[in-house]
C-alpha cells in the first residue's frame, strides 16, 4: 500500500512540474552574428589566357589549326555534317566539334545514360598504341555540354580524379534548346588539362612530350530519335563513320584518325588545269586534304565530253592509272608521305 501510494505521489509530482513549464513562455536569443556560410564551388582547371571554355569558336587559335570535315550518313535523308579539331596549349588539349544532324532531332535525358544521347563519343589514345591499349579514352560529348568520361585503364569505369584536373567541357546548340524540335545540332569546346593526361597514363610531364604527342582519335557519333527510350537497337543509331574514310579498327588508336598541336594530320595537295576541256578532279570524299597513314583515291569527272589526255601527280605520270566506273574515273596514288601537286590535262 505504501508503495503504491509513493508512485502515485511521483506521477502527481511529474504532471505539476509538466503543467508549469507549459506555463513558461519561450523566449528567442538571436545570434547577432547570423549563420551565412555559402557552399564553395567546384575547382575549375585553369585555361590558357586566349581561351573561354564555352563552345564558342571564337578564338583565333581555331583559324589555325586543320580541321576534320566528314558526313556521318543513316540514309538519303538523315546524315550529320562534323566537324572536329585540336589544338595544344600551355594548360593542356583543346577540343572543338561541330555537330548538324539532318531528319533527327537533339536529345539528352540524364536519366538514361549517355550512350542513348545525341553527343560525340569520342575514342582517343595516344596514336602510337596498339589496340586494346590501357590509354584509351572513350568521352562522351554530350550535346548539352555534359560529358561521360570512361578509360580502359580501369576497366571502362569512370576516369575521374580531383576536380581541378578534370575536364572542362562547355556546349552551344543550333536552331534552339536540347529536346525541342528546333534544334538540330550544336557545338562543343573542351579541355583536358595536361595533369589529366598525366592522372591517365600519358606521357605528357615535359614540354617536349606535350609538343610531340599524337593522338589516335575516332569521334564516333549517337543519333537519338526520342527522349525517354533506352533500347539501343531502335531508339538511337550508333555511327562509327570513320570507316566510311579510313581503316579504322575496333578501340585501336593506331587506327583512328591523327591529331596534333595543328589540328588533323594531313598532306595537302594542289590540281593544275590544262587543256581546253572541263572538269573536276577532287579527293574521293570530297576532302581538301588527304589523310595519313591511309591510301588515297582521287575521282575525275569531266564536263561536255571532254577526255582526259595527260595526267601527273609531282610529275610522275598517272594517266594509265585511271579506271573508268559509272562515269567517274578514279586513280589512287596510295599512302602519301608528302604533300603533291596534281597536274590534269583535259581536251
Amino acid at each position: 500500500m505504501k508503495k503504491w501510494i509513493k508512485t502515485a505521489a511521483l506521477i502527481s509530482c511529474c504532471a505539476l512540474i509538466s503543467a508549469s513549464l507549459a506555463g513558461c513562455g519561450t523566449t528567442i536569443v538571436e545570434d547577432p552574428n547570423a549563420y551565412t556560410f555559402t557552399n564553395p564551388e567546384r575547382p575549375q582547371a585553369q585555361t590558357d589566357a586566349d581561351m573561354t571554355i564555352d563552345g564558342v569558336f571564337d578564338e583565333a587559335r581555331w583559324d589555325e589549326v586543320r580541321w576534320l570535315y566528314a558526313v556521318d550518313r543513316i540514309n538519303a535523308v538523315q546524315y550529320a555534317d562534323i566537324s572536329f579539331t585540336t589544338s595544344y596549349g600551355e594548360q593542356g588539349v583543346y577540343f572543338a566539334m561541330k555537330v548538324e544532324e539532318h531528319g533527327t532531332n537533339i536529345y539528352v535525358n540524364h536519366d538514361r545514360g549517355s550512350v542513348m544521347n545525341s553527343c560525340i563519343e569520342m575514342y582517343m589514345g595516344p596514336a602510337t598504341d596498339p589496340g586494346g591499349s590501357r590509354r584509351l579514352f572513350e568521352f562522351d560529348f554530350q550535346a548539352d555540354g555534359t560529358y561521360s568520361s570512361r578509360l580502359n585503364y580501369n576497366g571502362w569505369n569512370d576516369a575521374k580524379t580531383t576536380w581541378d584536373k578534370m575536364p572542362v567541357v562547355a556546349s552551344q546548340t543550333l536552331g534552339g534548346e536540347v529536346n525541342t524540335p528546333e534544334c538540330y545540332g550544336y557545338t562543343v569546346e573542351a579541355l583536358f588539362p595536361w595533369t589529366f593526361l598525366e592522372f591517365a597514363g600519358y606521357d605528357v610531364a615535359t614540354q617536349e612530350e606535350r609538343d610531340s604527342l599524337v593522338l589516335g582519335i575516332n569521334p564516333a557519333h549517337i543519333f537519338s530519335f526520342n527522349y525517354e527510350g533506352t533500347d539501343q537497337s531502335n531508339d538511337r543509331y550508333w555511327s562509327m563513320w570513320s570507316t566510311d574514310y579510313i581503316g579504322s579498327l575496333w578501340l585501336n588508336p593506331s587506327t583512328f584518325f591523327k591529331f596534333d598541336k595543328n589540328g588533323l594530320i594531313a598532306y595537302d595537295y594542289t590540281v593544275e588545269y590544262g587543256g581546253v576541256g572541263t572538269g573536276t578532279l577532287q579527293e574521293i570524299h570530297g576532302l581538301p586534304y588527304m589523310l595519313v597513314d591511309n591510301a588515297v583515291t582521287f575521282t575525275v569527272t569531266t564536263l561536255n565530253g571532254a577526255s582526259i589526255t595527260a595526267l601527273t601527280v609531282n610529275g610522275e605520270n598517272y594517266l594509265d592509272s585511271l579506271v573508268l566506273s559509272s562515269g567517274v574515273y578514279q586513280f589512287s596514288i596510295g599512302v602519301p608521305t608528302e604533300d603533291v601537286e596534281i597536274y590534269i590535262e583535259l581536251n
